[in-house]
């Protein structure tokens, strides 16, 4: 063990090397500013974020402070998981969307009983056996494709993050304004 020459006090992993010696929790720690969020009142899943910390929080809204790393992941990963889900509901409405297109267009090729070639003539297909089998095996392989396609990209990321936290400075763009006196600083 070590102890501290100036007070004697025996020191572990953790603790605060000077005088006076306190243990260091880094998940409490704050190293920056808040950052501010705003928070709607009537949905909980909508946010607004000002341009700087010191706007007025507008009516509807009350203010989130993020002030320690524990808490911005918190966020993240909530708003990660909103985002997600709004992504994977417009997903499932596309495919909804094509596949209805798709059975649109085939009832209707059914019922006329002739498809339209590339060159724009008509191809008969209803009493032609070669022709029915034909067609019902390209929809089966145009279907396995689409399915194929549509599991490629099964996992969707929103990639939200709080750009002062995943990126160094030098990544950033800086900003001027009257706080700054009107110099170029990096946020």
């Amino acid at each position: 063990m070590t102890t501290c020459p100036e007070c004697g006090k025996e020191l572990h992993i953790g603790d605060w090397a000077w005088c006076p010696h306190e243990p260091l929790d880094e998940r409490n720690a704050q190293r920056w500013d808040p950052i501010v969020v705003w928070a709607s009142n009537s949905d909980a899943e909508k946010f607004s974020f000002p341009g700087q910390a010191n706007e007025p929080c507008p009516e509807g809204y009350h203010k989130i402070e993020i002030s320690n790393l524990r808490q911005a992941d918190q966020f993240v990963s909530r708003m990660n998981d909103i985002e997600r889900r709004k992504m994977e509901e417009a997903r499932d409405m596309r495919h909804a969307l094509d596949d209805a297109g798709v059975k649109d267009r085939r009832a209707e090729e059914d019922a006329r009983g002739w498809a339209m070639r590339a060159d724009g003539t008509k191809f008969y297909i209803r009493g032609n056996s070669r022709a029915e089998n034909l067609q019902r095996r390209v929809r089966e392989w145009a279907d396995r494709q689409r399915e194929r396609r549509r599991s490629q990209h099964p996992h969707l990321d929103p990639q939200f993050h709080i750009n002062v936290l995943s990126f160094d400075s030098g990544n950033r763009n800086s900003y001027s304004g009257p706080e700054t006196g009107w110099r170029e600083k990096k946020p």
